[in-house]
């Protein structure tokens, strides 16, 4: 079935909501377009197989939607959604390669996909990932090396370069999933620091933590139930229970009972 005139006018509506700034967007709206457009394009080769020939525009603007879908479930914070479109793309992204120009959201998306995986700690899939995508690209395209070179990091325990990369994120789309990766290795950090001491400075475990801003900190402070003094440190090892101690007077008379015994035997 050819492409009808609805589905064109779909399509610029789409993308005249896509595009408009941030704080005009509605992405409300942008959702309810996304589900007209994916009902048209099922009468069209919407998921192109092996057997099927669809035409390059049919592709094209199949390919347009999805990726609009996938940007869309990202601003959304909805990863299982975004995961659903990726796997969509990837047909259009390798499958018939041949027949398309490479979209220029392709390595941006792909390289999202990457950092997906890998804030779930889905490594295995991470580096079956790596695998499908261009090999001379991996050490060239900024979408790729950055969630190598975060999974690189993290692997070393080399947690201040994972804040530092934050900071060179290659789209403003990688934010969200930064952030969670962000809060997941200051929670590792915290774990390690209640561990290691009874008391630390309110300074110190900003540095530690690499928050820049006092009020935030106290605020990760109170959502681990850590307490702060006058000294402006933070709190957080309590006393071992009494019942734990055992009296040095008491374990020194059984050492020696236990000796005269030993004796005796002899």
């Amino acid at each position: 079935m050819a492409l009808d005139d609805e589905t064109l006018r779909l399509r610029e509506q789409l993308f005249a909501e896509w595009n408009k700034d941030e704080k005009s967007r509605e992405l409300g709206k942008v959702g309810e377009l996304l589900s007209l457009l994916k009902r048209k394009l099922i009468t069209l080769t919407f998921l192109p197989n092996v057997g099927s020939q669809p035409s390059a525009k049919e592709l094209v603007i199949a390919r347009d939607v999805l990726e609009v879908g996938a940007q869309w479930s990202i601003e959304k914070g909805d990863l299982a959604s975004f995961e659903r479109y990726l796997s969509q793309l990837k047909c259009y992204y390798f499958n018939f390669k041949s027949q398309l120009e490479d979209s220029p959201y392709m390595n941006e998306l792909l390289g999202l996909n990457l950092l997906s995986l890998l804030v779930q700690s889905r490594l295995a899939e991470f580096h079956t990932e790596i695998e499908l995508l261009p090999r001379e690209q991996l050490n060239t395209s900024m979408y790729f090396k950055y969630p190598i070179q975060l999974e690189q990091s993290l692997m070393e325990g080399c947690y201040n370069k994972v804040f530092t990369l934050r900071e060179m994120s290659p789209a403003r789309s990688y934010l969200f999933l930064l952030n969670i990766m962000t809060d997941t290795v200051r929670a590792e950090i915290a774990s390690c620091i209640e561990k290691a001491y009874r008391s630390i400075d309110v300074d110190d475990a900003m540095s530690m933590l690499s928050f820049t801003s006092e009020p935030d900190a106290l605020e990760f402070a109170r959502g681990r139930s850590w307490q702060s003094n006058e000294s402006k440190q933070f709190v957080f090892c309590e006393p071992e229970p009494e019942g734990r101690y055992v009296s040095s007077d008491g374990l020194i008379g059984n050492t020696l009972t236990y000796a005269r015994e030993l004796e005796r035997i002899v």
